[in-house]
């Protein structure tokens, strides 16, 4: 079997093709004398977002990342004129094996957002493999992203960053030119990219409830009024309110048909309530969920809001005369 020594130079090269190593080290047994020539280009990975980039907020989702590798061959030249059989042979097989210095190997991608940034990046880096020359990763890189309930719509960035190995030089040792034999010995270097890719937050109807008006007492029916804002960017249509109290709080009236709601609109949803008799006076929770239509004339759900609800202690004319 024939020893191939391997020879790891790390050189870090950022932006998204490669820099002339400033510096490096070769040891004394890397004979230089046995290079016949100087080979230039590098790998070249490109990233593409597969499928649709745009979310809703509040969503957790799986960002799949394409890599291409568009690394170009640029030329090469002499380095040293080879002599005699053996010595063309192993010229002419040094230019096949140099061609792989645009091909990129254990490549491993990271991404990550702004401090900031509504978008929260859930996966660690992730290992790709190797990517020659005008081909595609074979599988995606796949990240996990968490969009903030209250994140605003809009475009926001992510840096995808990618280190990998590549093959900076080789030299041929030992070649027979009958046998068809040869040795080699390979330079390797590291290379590093970074590539801003953008996702989207759609715009869509948010709502918030602003304030409860209305008071209930134990044993008593009461009308309680919840002013709704819709806090988002788009127009919520046939907007139904819809109330799910719990003990001791109790309603026969659990949907208030609201209309429209504009971007930035205020509208006050009223429902009848109960209290039982056996209330304790206290501040109580009701949740409140709206059914909307989207001006695209989808039916949506909007997240669960509270709304609070307080029931006061029954005073002493109250209690006397009977009446709230």
């Amino acid at each position: 079997m024939k020893k191939i020594l391997m020879i790891l130079l790390l050189l870090f090269v950022t932006g998204a093709a490669a820099e002339t190593p400033r510096t490096y080290y070769v040891p004394q047994s890397f004979d230089f004398a046995k290079n016949y020539y100087n080979t230039y280009g590098s790998p070249d990975i490109t990233a593409t977002i597969i499928g649709s980039n745009e979310f809703e907020r509040g969503q957790t989702v799986t960002l799949n990342i394409d890599l291409m590798n568009r690394g170009k061959f640029l030329g090469f030249e002499s380095d040293r004129t080879p002599s005699g059989t053996d010595e063309i042979f192993a010229a002419k097989t040094e230019v096949l094996l140099e061609g792989k210095i645009v091909d990129a190997s254990g490549i491993v991608a990271s991404l990550s957002s702004a401090q900031d940034s509504p978008i929260e990046v859930k996966s660690i880096s992730q290992q790709v493999g190797s990517v020659r020359s005008g081909q595609n990763a074979v599988t995606p890189a796949k990240f996990d992203l968490k969009i903030d309930k209250k994140a605003k719509a809009g475009e926001y960035a992510l840096r995808l960053d990618l280190t990998y190995d590549y093959q900076k030089n080789v030299q041929i040792i030992d070649a027979n030119a009958t046998q068809q034999t040869y040795d080699a010995n390979y330079w390797y270097g590291m290379m590093s990219q970074n590539q801003t890719l953008k996702v989207k937050v759609k715009k869509q109807a948010d709502f918030e409830i602003i304030k409860t008006n209305g008071s209930l007492f134990p044993g008593k029916d009461g009308v309680i009024e919840i002013t709704i804002k819709n806090t988002g960017e788009e127009e919520a249509s046939n907007v139904v309110a819809v109330i799910t109290p719990s003990d001791p709080i109790s309603t026969s009236d659990d949907k208030a048909f609201l209309s429209t709601l504009e971007p930035g609109d205020t509208i006050v949803a009223k429902y009848l309530v109960s209290a039982n008799s056996k209330s304790v006076p206290k501040s109580y929770s009701i949740d409140t969920v709206l059914r909307y239509e989207t001006p695209e004339g989808d039916i949506k759900y909007s997240s669960t809001l509270i709304a609070p609800v307080e029931v006061k202690e029954i005073g002493f004319f109250q209690s006397l005369f009977g009446w709230i």
